[in-house]
């Protein structure tokens, strides 16, 4: 039996790894490919945790005959080298052939593989093309290596789909489609888990949160994400979505004022005097832009529900008005006046419970003799 292995990261697996897969299982005449994410790769980074990519592939080979995928490396303990997964393999089929499916422009770095002598000799390679791959190159030191270490490298004229999981990430973060990239059960489940929405992992973004705010606002920014997480379908908000911008909304709250106005100087140039003079209301924009920079976010959605979480403004999207209210009733407040309304109104019209919660700053600012804002007044008016 002759077996393909296709690994890697697969940070997610998509259309154009099991369209090679295919391609490769017919010109080798494999009697299957099986699918190897890797756990703690020595020479990747990876932007979903494991035990996400694990699913993902075995959602990817859903019913599929001819494929499989195994969790080898992902249960391993520590960094994952191929030539330990080959030792298993072949000591658990020994009858079985296996042929590890590559890149062409990965002829090049084979050697600095762990003990790739020992790696040449428990498989072959079948190279496929890459954009860019020098082939000449390729194949002059694919010779190399067969001359060193018996190395098995058949190149393949094949060619899949133009996607890389690169590109998908960076259109999930971005908020746009990826159904026609990945398997609809794929998909699904980067929708579901709320995967690759920025920079960081849901466990790193945690552990930065807390680690630089306050006990106290940490506990906040849990409870505003939860509130927002469990209202967003109501109101047609991807909940994922509504869960990051509420754990994001005060993520600049931990900085001195004077860095928080540089950083706004410099990165929101629609910023107003009043919004800049104010230090209960900075840490807004200031969020916006660490939300970016920091956190990786690119989904303008979620960058302007961050911004406009404290101080509102005319005709707010209902993504906007959730995390305005979220943040107001969010069930770690104390009781005060008219919070028990606020949170009734958001179980039915988010829109309203806006407009209320704007109007309880109002008075509030009016009581202290101050000067409400215009994006707030503007919110009363509308």
């Amino acid at each position: 039996m002759r077996m393909g292995i296709m690994g890697g990261t697969l940070d997610p697996v998509h259309n154009g790894h099991i369209a090679v897969a295919r391609a490769v299982c017919r010109a080798c005449g494999l009697d299957g490919v099986m699918l190897l994410p890797a756990g703690d790769p020595p020479h990747k980074q990876h932007r979903a945790d494991k035990a996400d990519r694990w699913a993902m592939a075995q959602l990817a080979v859903g019913t599929l005959d001819w494929m499989s995928a195994s969790d080898l490396e992902i249960t391993r303990v520590g960094t994952t080298y191929t030539v330990d997964t080959l030792e298993q393999l072949s000591a658990a089929q020994p009858d079985v052939e296996w042929v590890y499916i590559i890149g062409a422009d990965t002829v090049d770095v084979l050697e600095t593989w762990r003990r790739f002598d020992r790696v040449a000799q428990l498989c072959s390679f079948a190279a496929v093309g890459r954009p860019g791959c020098d082939s000449a190159q390729s194949h002059a030191h694919a010779a190399q290596l067969e001359r060193a270490f018996g190395a098995r490298i058949q190149f393949l004229d094949v060619d899949g789909p133009a996607i890389s999981s690169t590109e998908i990430r960076n259109r999930v973060a971005a908020n746009a489609p990826i159904d026609a990239l990945t398997p609809p059960a794929v998909a699904d489940y980067i929708r579901r888990k709320g995967l690759y929405l920025c920079a960081m992992t849901w466990a790193e973004i945690d552990r930065a949160l807390s680690e630089t705010l306050k006990p106290a606002r940490w506990r906040h920014s849990l409870g505003v994400a939860e509130t927002a997480m469990r209202l967003a379908p109501r109101y047609g908000v991807d909940p994922q979505r509504a869960r990051l911008a509420g754990l994001l909304h005060d993520c600049a709250k931990s900085m001195p004022c004077e860095a928080m106005r540089a950083l706004v100087q410099a990165n929101v140039p629609d910023a107003d005097v009043l919004e800049m003079t104010t230090s209960q209301v900075l840490h807004a924009p200031a969020g916006m832009v660490v939300a970016r920079q920091k956190f990786g976010v690119r989904d303008p959605q979620i960058l302007s529900a961050i911004r406009k979480h404290t101080l509102g403004g005319a005709n707010m999207t209902a993504f906007e008005a959730l995390i305005y209210v979220a943040d107001v009733i969010e069930p770690n407040r104390a009781m005060y006046d008219g919070l028990a309304r606020a949170r009734e109104l958001a179980e039915t019209d988010i829109r309203a419970a806006a407009r209320y919660c704007a109007q309880m700053t109002s008075d509030y600012v009016r009581s202290r003799h101050g000067v409400l804002h215009p994006r707030t007044a503007e919110m009363l008016r509308g």
